[in-house]
């Protein structure tokens, strides 16, 4: 599983944005299997095929992106629209990883190198693998409120 910020404003439509500019004609080779806005969940690429979302994890990894963005502040990260998107998105996970029987944990840049199963992150396969310059979901993302939020769920 992996975690993403869109880089798009908080809004009630940013997932249906998402998945409009996914799956439109003019959109460059970005995909990803699902958007979460506080609102709803869309879904762009099925699960069992491959999204280009994280050079290196593409091809076993699941990609989820939260709107919102990287930069955001440990503050921004705890106001209504965020606590929804994490809520939601730890719904999401619970469900993939029962479905994919990945464990609830955290998976660094040196575990995905020996394929190591589990949630992780754009800048943790940035660190890994080195094919990209993205650090989304950003330094201030709530990793371990997230991964309690997904085993409640579990």
């Amino acid at each position: 599983m992996v975690l993403h910020t869109a880089e798009i404003a908080e809004t009630l439509t940013s997932a249906e944005a998402l998945a409009r500019w996914c799956n439109g004609s003019g959109a460059p080779r970005a995909s990803w299997h699902f958007a979460v806005d506080s609102d709803s969940i869309t879904q762009s690429v099925k699960e069992e095929y491959v999204a280009w979302h994280a050079p290196g994890a593409n091809r076993v990894g699941i990609g989820i992106e939260m709107c919102g963005r990287a930069a955001q502040t440990p503050e921004q990260w705890d106001d209504d629209f965020s606590r929804s998107v994490l809520w939601r998105t730890a719904r999401l996970t619970a469900a993939l990883c029962r479905r994919w029987n990945l464990p609830v944990q955290f998976v660094d840049a040196a575990a995905l190198q020996y394929n190591v199963r589990g949630i992780t992150t754009h800048a943790e396969v940035t660190k890994a693998f080195k094919k990209s310059t993205h650090t989304d979901p950003g330094k201030h993302f709530p990793m371990d409120e997230f991964l309690r939020l997904v085993r409640e769920q579990g």
